[in-house]
């Protein structure tokens, strides 16, 4: 059994590597900077957010106009990326190290995406073996989130879930060093109660 899913994590990495392949210069620095791999790279992901969100709500564009904004610049990155990118990267320039750090890159991000999967798999398989335990929980959230989509501006609430989803990797990274200080300032405040 883990041969197998070793075996699957192993297959599945491979074809995300065969299909990122094109975007290797990109991927590398892209990660370098989800993963705060210098002390200002969160300002960086934080201030890119707040700037887009903040020039939608300048701007006030239609859910159609964002949706067509957005889309058909994913289009133009990529069409331009790879063309760009072979023409000012040459492939003896990729090295060793490069390879081995889309390797991490590539195998960290196929766990993810198992991991999702499996979580899909289990959220099938409750409403298939129990329903008096999955609908009632899928409606309790429902309602949850429909109490905070009327409370709370739309706009706020997808800009704090995409600056979440952006800072997430780089919480992820950098945990231990984050779980060690939040430890220490609970630590702190609680012996402090008690004196």
């Amino acid at each position: 059994m883990a041969d197998s899913a070793a075996i699957e994590r192993e297959k599945h990495m491979k074809q995300l590597k065969r299909r990122m392949e094109c975007w290797r210069e990109v991927i590398l620095p892209l990660n370098s900077i989800l993963l705060w791999e210098r002390s200002w790279y969160p300002g960086l992901i934080f201030g890119i957010t707040t700037v887009t969100f903040f020039l939608i709500w300048m701007l006030e564009p239609a859910i159609l106009t964002i949706i067509s904004v957005t889309l058909l610049i994913l289009a133009l990155v990529d069409y331009l990326v790879p063309v760009v990118l072979s023409l000012l990267s040459p492939v003896n320039k990729w090295t060793g190290q490069k390879e081995k750090k889309l390797n991490e890159i590539c195998q960290n991000l196929s766990v993810t995406i198992l991991q999702l999967q499996s979580l899909w798999k289990l959220l099938l398989k409750t409403r298939n073996d129990r329903p008096n335990v999955y609908y009632p929980g899928i409606i309790l959230c429902l309602v949850l989130c429909i109490w905070i989509g009327s409370t709370v501006n739309n706009l706020l609430l997808f800009y704090i879930a995409v600056s979440v989803l952006l800072l997430t990797p780089g919480f992820r990274h950098k945990g231990r060093a984050m779980s060690v200080s939040i430890a220490y300032v609970c630590e702190f405040l609680f012996h402090e109660r008690q004196s």
